[in-house]
């Protein structure tokens, strides 16, 4: 039996990989999309709990159809069941992207949008090659549980299996997160771990090994410590594992949003170190419940109680905690925060690890109850993990797309429903309909009376939504989205706490720039593809080209489409040039799409260290763009340096300098620089031609103070050959590799790159 422990922990190692590259693998295939995040939990959690709950059925199944007696030899076959199930991952890879057509969108209200026969299909491959592995996984716990019970000192098996399968899967996500991603990229990962659950079941299918009688021993009940005598059902067992499933799911699903909320600049390894100090908290409580033998349900109740008063006050004093981990902000105001890896894993270790390893005590307390009883851990099992799911995605999907603001306060709402709920719950009584009902209504009206509006209080009194008044909000299940007059006829757009864009003077001058200057150095533009749209500065100057004869811009946010007649004013009422097509989708997902080509190609997304950013900085980012230029054509792409740290900005660069053959730095205005990437060298001459043909371009170039073409020529930085030069040979940026996610920008850091 003491082999099945490290083996199972294995197994949480291999789970746990597997979960870490199909999130990466489907941004692949379907971009950084809501639907995306979706697909992955919803088939990941739900195919986990469905397996839990036909566990049963599949195990007799299974052992019906092969004649396998010895049930570590059904565990066998299960597991290689997940990897060979999981392989069907590698054989959908092989679907070309544009399988749907080149162009799968349909106009909703004014903007492009994927059609329903695109998102199914999306929903289809994720079906197949998610859900299908991860209910064979579901199966297992329940299995091991039932090999074990006829042993004596069963009673707390289930506690040492789960232990050791959370310490598995801690040491998969630091495992995957820090050296087997960096190395060798997600796909052969997530091979690496097909591979070993392979051999893993091929062990147990080969030795077995299981007790010869699974019959309950009779002393189960008597080796497991009670209040008093067995219970004559386990109804209320059951119902407090789904309400620890669905407390637990929401309130990961929570800790994702809120310390994104607050980490303004959320970068990758965020979703990572939750995820650890999730999986953390689970162990403890596993080793707590296993080895404290008077725990009762009693103080399982104080400990949820303990733990929505500890999330409220942390929630309460997140900036200051901001402070105390960091540094407190500049005299200006400024605070810059993490800016470090360090930083970063303490403080999601602070706020993640006490609250849930308090609420994690629940479910492997139920499951010794319930094994001591010989009862089947599936349904407890099983519905835990539905209640994940389902907290999971009121948290991350549904609740956030009325704003974050509402979403932030129902769940604290919610938490102590839940616990004042579980305080209401005897262990030796039934639970009655009316109870489910009361905590249902109590829920509701929680969802009701929640405030829905902007909330000025989710700011530090130095940030400017604090003090100037919200307008237009909108939201979708990743962005709460609005925007800032603020005083000089400055306009801001925020997602969160996050400023995205603006119309000040300085903006209005490098994002115009990435198109003046691209556009006059082409013969003769006619198509541009613009990845990200801001608030319209660049799509305003590329209109201003009158040989333009298409634009399409695309954005992840569709809401950034909705706000724009509120930035008309400033972007010259482009969002209603009949050339103009808005396309809601991962700009990735887009070029991978489309057969198109362009004269001109514009990135501007947010700065690469943000979460899934990176995606938009990267080697085959580039390789899509070239393939998908003209002859002639150019990309332009923003490198904002007074926002990256040194190692950072040489690698962004690198990697643009590396695909495309001939590249150039120029000034947009002040840090906030700009790569020109083309197949031939600019010609200079035919852009000081162009310059003066056109008056609205001139009149468009003066109003960013650039007035003659050889001021606009002047801010060329580094030439190929210098860029080439001074960078040298190095590790470039690639989608299997994402360098920049452990990467932070430190105010205090000296630039060594002199530009």
């Amino acid at each position: 039996m003491r082999r099945v422990f490290p083996l199972y922990a294995l197994s949480g190692f291999i789970s746990l990989g597997y979960q870490v590259a199909w999130f990466r693998i489907f941004i692949d295939w379907f971009g950084s999309t809501n639907l995306t995040f979706a697909l992955v939990v919803c088939n990941f959690i739900g195919g986990l709990g469905c397996g839990a709950l036909l566990s049963q059925r599949i195990t007799r199944l299974l052992a019906g159809r092969t004649g396998i007696g010895d049930k570590l030899r059904l565990y066998g076959l299960i597991e290689l069941l997940v990897g060979v199930a999981a392989l069907l991952t590698v054989a959908v890879e092989c679907l070309p992207a544009d399988l749907w057509g080149s162009f799968p969108y349909h106009l909703d209200d004014g903007i492009w949008v994927q059609t329903i026969r695109y998102q199914l299909a999306q929903g289809a491959i994720a079906a197949i090659s998610l859900f299908l592995p991860c209910l064979f996984m579901g199966v297992t716990f329940p299995l091991l549980c039932d090999i074990f019970r006829s042993i004596p000192t069963n009673g707390r098996l289930p506690s040492v299996l789960y232990a050791w399968n959370t310490i598995g899967a801690c040491s998969g996500v630091l495992a995957c997160q820090f050296i087997l991603i960096p190395e060798i990229g997600h796909q052969p990962t997530f091979w690496l771990m097909a591979g070993l659950n392979i051999l893993l079941g091929l062990y147990f299918l080969a030795s077995g090994g299981a007790p010869a009688s699974d019959e309950v021993a009779d002393t189960a009940w008597a080796t497991f410590p009670s209040a008093g005598v067995p219970p004559r059902s386990g109804s209320a067992l059951i119902a407090c594992a789904a309400l620890s499933g669905l407390l637990a799911g929401a309130l990961e699903g929570d800790m994702f949003k809120r310390i994104d909320f607050i980490v303004v600049l959320s970068p990758g390894a965020i979703m990572s170190f939750i995820s650890f100090w999730a999986v953390l908290g689970i162990f403890l409580a596993s080793i707590i419940v296993r080895h404290v033998e008077r725990i009762q349900l009693a103080h399982i109740k104080v400990a949820y109680g303990l733990a929505a008063l500890y999330y409220f006050a942390l929630w309460r004093f997140s900036d200051e905690l901001t402070y105390l981990v960091g540094n407190p902000p500049d005299v200006r105001g400024v605070h810059h925060f993490p800016v470090s890896l360090s930083q970063l894993f303490v403080y999601t270790g602070i706020y993640v690890l006490p609250a849930y390893l308090l609420v994690s005590l629940l479910l492997p307390y139920v499951c010794n109850r319930l094994q001591g009883m010989g009862k089947h851990l599936g349904l407890a099992y099983g519905l835990n993990t539905v209640g994940f799911c389902l907290g999971l995605i009121a948290f991350t999907l549904v609740a956030p797309r009325l704003n974050i603001f509402y979403s932030l306060k129902l769940f604290l709402i919610f938490m102590a429903l839940v616990a004042i709920a579980l305080a209401c719950i005897a262990e030796f009584r039934p639970i009655r309909a009316w109870q489910i009902a009361a905590l249902m209504s109590f829920v509701a009206i929680a969802c009701i009376a929640t405030p829905r509006r902007f909330d000025r209080n989710f700011f530090t009194p130095l940030m400017w939504p604090n003090a100037v008044a919200a307008q237009g909000m909108r939201s979708n299940a990743a962005h709460t989205t609005y925007f800032l007059e603020l005083p000089n006829n400055n306009m801001k757009l925020f997602f969160g706490r996050l400023s995205m864009s603006g119309t000040s003077p300085r903006s209005q001058q490098y994002m115009r720039l990435m198109a003046h200057f691209p556009l006059l150095a082409h013969p003769y533009p006619e198509k541009a593809l613009l990845i990200c749209f801001g608030v319209g500065n660049t799509a305003s100057a590329i209109a201003a080209h009158e040989s333009i004869t298409r634009i399409d811009a695309v954005d992840l946010n569709e809401n950034v489409f909705k706000m724009a007649p509120a930035f008309a004013e400033h972007h010259g009422f482009v969002h209603l040039d009949p050339r103009l097509r808005m396309i809601n989708d991962d700009g990735r997902n887009f070029l991978a799409l489309s057969n198109e080509t362009y004269d001109l190609i514009t990135s501007e997304p947010p700065p690469p260290m943000a979460g899934g950013v990176y995606r938009l900085y990267s080697r085959e980012y580039y390789e899509q763009v070239l393939a998908h230029l003209s002859p002639d054509g150019l990309m332009s792409q923003w490198l904002p340096i007074g926002q990256l740290p040194n190692d950072a900005i040489e690698l962004v660069t690198r990697t643009f300098v590396a695909v495309f053959p001939y590249s150039l730095l120029f000034e947009g205005a002040g840090q906030h620089l700009i790569l020109l990437g083309s197949r031939s060298p600019v010609r200079f001459e035919q852009l000081s031609e162009r310059f003066y043909k056109s008056d609205r371009v001139r009149t468009d170039l003066l109003r960013i103070d650039v007035s003659t073409s050889s001021a606009l020529v002047a801010r060329v930085i580094r030439n190929d050959a210098e860029l080439r030069s001074r960078l040298g040979p190095g590790r470039v940026l690639s989608d299997q590799h994402n360098d920049l996610e452990h990467l932070f920008y430190d105010p205090g850091e000296v630039q060594r790159i002199p530009y």
